[in-house]
């Protein structure tokens, strides 16, 4: 096998492990009776299931036509011990809605940036199914990173709330306009 092949099945397989691991806490939170009294976090977990759902099944395929194995062992044992460690964690901190769509934030913003590389990696090596299969899932991927940076503000009003802090519960929309407009073009560039 050549080597541009190799590197092809390494960077493909590193990114399945990665949407494999992130799936699984995703797949925990819909499990959580805490998103059932947030329906707007509820339905936003879900697409995201949903998408890493359809990534995964996409991306053992693209592995498979690479000649790699989706079911390295190495892979899967520290994925396997990834996952445990994330379970533990999950037991032993409350899980705020607020807090599991932040660390889906931090999750998918890294699953976007292995896209990213994985994109210019087909690039660099001339191989366009890869890294249109890369782009694609990136493109899936920004726009589920600003939606939940849109739900955060309206969750963490509401769960102050719930808590029986004295807040102004309109605080969420006006935090959502405050927090976006940091993002403009104009102030990134």
């Amino acid at each position: 096998m050549s080597e541009r092949m190799d590197t092809l099945q390494q960077y493909v397989s590193d990114m399945l492990a990665l949407e494999r691991h992130i799936f699984e806490a995703v797949k925990r939170q819909t499990d959580d009776d805490h998103t059932k009294y947030l329906p707007e976090a509820t339905r936003l977990i879900g697409k995201i299931e949903g998408m890493l759902g359809g990534h995964i099944s996409e991306t053992e395929q693209h592995l498979s036509s690479l000649g790699g194995d989706s079911g390295s062992p190495v892979k899967d044992a520290v994925a396997a011990v990834t996952g445990i460690a994330a379970g533990l964690i999950d037991k032993v901190r409350s899980n705020t809605v607020s807090k599991m769509l932040r660390d889906d934030y931090a999750a998918l913003s890294l699953d976007a940036m292995g896209y990213t590389m994985l994109h210019t990696t087909g690039l660099a090596l001339q191989h366009s199914p890869t890294a249109d299969l890369a782009l694609r899932h990136l493109y899936d991927l920004t726009p589920l990173i600003v939606e939940i940076s849109e739900v955060i503000p309206l969750v963490v009003a509401k769960e102050l709330l719930d808590d029986g802090e004295t807040v102004d519960a309109s605080v969420g929309p006006e935090a959502v306009r405050n927090t976006q407009k940091t993002w403009k073009n104009e102030v990134v560039r």
